[in-house]
């Protein structure tokens, strides 16, 4: 690190000391000559010296600490990537793996099904020869029963229609008596209403009829009073008639 040559050939720090010497030593090699003026002077300049290489061993000593941690950082990451490859990895073979095996199962399961549709066809054409006369024989007894259940469908519906007719009947019936009962009623009320108006108007002309003989009666009792003083001579009619009220 200290490698600054001096006029003679060497670096200043291999001038003032001894090899494998520190840089304190070097400036106290310095500090021991005789002239204390020059004696001074180095000191200072290598003062100076050891200063500028601290700051550089620090700056190299920074420096190595980055590379170093940019080293391990890197390091993390390659490490982070290859494990992530590695479960990418491992993924994809399990992937694979298990897309092998539902293919597998794929085929084994549709081989079992053709196989099993295949002696489920021969056990039908087997049984088809059978069973034909069960078959008939049960499509004859379902038509039946359908037929059965058809007309017994149908007598429920007649009885349901009779009963509901009865019941309408009955309605109608009940309100054509009720109508006529109102019909009877106000004819039997018009009636009486018109047998009480002809008995006022009888009472009323028997009335007037009986007045009209009064008054008959006493118009011709006058008449015949009237007849009889124009017959009878004058002072006898005179006399008959009596005193003149005054």
């Amino acid at each position: 690190l200290a490698t600054r040559a001096t006029p003679g050939g060497a670096s200043a720090s291999s001038a003032l000391a001894p090899p494998g010497a520190s840089p304190g030593a070097s400036l106290a090699t310095a500090a021991g000559t005789g002239d204390k003026a020059a004696d001074m002077a180095e000191f200072k300049r290598m003062l100076e010296e050891t200063k500028r290489e601290v700051r550089e061993i620090r700056s190299v000593e920074a420096q190595m600490r980055w590379n170093l941690s940019r080293e391990e950082k890197k390091h993390v990451v390659q490490e982070e990537q290859a494990v992530e490859g590695d479960i990418r990895e491992w993924r994809w073979r399990q992937s694979e793996e298990m897309r092998q095996y539902v293919e597998e199962k794929a085929q084994e399961a549709q081989a079992e099904q053709l196989k099993e549709s295949k002696a489920f066809q021969e056990f039908k054409r087997e049984r088809k020869s059978i069973a034909k006369d069960e078959e008939i024989k049960h499509l004859q007894e379902v038509y039946a029963q359908d037929v059965e259940n058809a007309q017994a469908q149908a007598e429920l519906a007649r009885e349901a229609f009779e009963r509901e007719q009865e019941v309408i009947a009955e309605r109608m019936e009940t309100k054509l008596h009720i109508r006529e009962a109102k019909v009877h009623q106000k004819a039997q009320a018009k009636m009486e209403a018109d047998q009480s108006r002809q008995l006022e108007q009888n009472l009323e002309m028997a009335a007037l009829a009986k007045e009209l003989a009064r008054e008959k009666e006493q118009l011709m009792h006058s008449l015949e009073l009237t007849r009889a003083a124009t017959k009878a001579p004058p002072g006898r009619s005179a006399r008959s008639r009596g005193p003149t009220r005054a």
